[in-house]
């Protein structure tokens, strides 16, 4: 037993029949190796298919974080103006404006009660934001421009701007801007430009500032904010 073989057999019809005499342990050699690659192979496939699914997923997972980076940048910005806004806001401006009162040797001349909260009222729910306030007088009117940018930019926001004039005295009127002007529906952000005439009787040296308001389409007062016009007015 221990000397068997075996006989391979490689015949042709154009030649003489070749005959190989090989051990068993030579037969699973050969099994083994065949087998081994076909192992390695399928390993083979399974690694690349594997690198290549990890591969897709990480490039799909940069796209999301690129995006994502992206709308906070902007983000980051427009929250950024709103405080350099804030911080160069100064209520005692007008305080002394409005506590203001002619004195008398003989009389003091007390004027009425302005509550400053709601003059000075100020709401933000960071869904949109104003930049660049601009107010210029021409002729008999005024023309106004700001920007107007959208905080949530994963989806649109439409709605309408409002204006309204602040007085030295503490009382708001609003103003007839035009519709068309002040409507939006924005992705990121608009230029808002409108003209309007002052209210009758009013007169720019008793006007303190402006105060824009911007709703939704459905009325939801989202922005109020009064800015001064030693800040706005060219």
């Amino acid at each position: 037993m221990g000397n068997t073989k075996y006989n391979v057999l490689f015949m042709r019809d154009d030649d003489t029949v070749k005959r190989y005499r090989l051990s068993p342990f030579w037969l699973k050699v050969l099994f083994w190796i065949v087998f081994m690659l076909a192992v390695s192979a399928a390993a083979g496939t399974w690694a690349g298919y594997t690198f290549w699914a990890e591969n897709a997923q990480l490039k799909q997972d940069k796209i999301e974080l690129q995006k994502n980076l992206n709308d906070a940048s902007v983000q980051l910005e427009r929250l950024e103006n709103v405080n350099k806004i804030l911080d160069s806001y100064d209520p005692n401006e007008l305080q002394s404006l409005l506590t203001a009162v002619p004195v008398e040797e003989k009389k003091i001349e007390s004027g009425p009660v302005v509550d400053l909260n709601k003059l000075l009222f100020y709401k933000n729910l960071m869904r949109a934001g104003v930049e660049n306030v601009k107010l210029r007088k021409s002729g008999g009117s005024l023309a106004l421009s700001f920007d107007l940018n959208n905080l949530q930019t994963s989806s649109a926001l439409s709605g309408l701007a409002k204006v309204e004039l602040i007085k030295n005295n503490g009382k708001g009127v609003q103003v007839k801007a035009n519709p068309n002007d002040m409507s939006f529906h924005i992705q990121r952000f608009k230029v808002v430009r409108t003209r309007f005439g002052l209210p009758s009787g009013s007169n720019l040296k008793d006007v303190y500032g402006i105060r824009l308001m911007i709703t939704t389409k459905k009325g939801e007062l989202i922005f109020s904010e009064v800015y001064p016009l030693s800040r706005v007015l060219n």
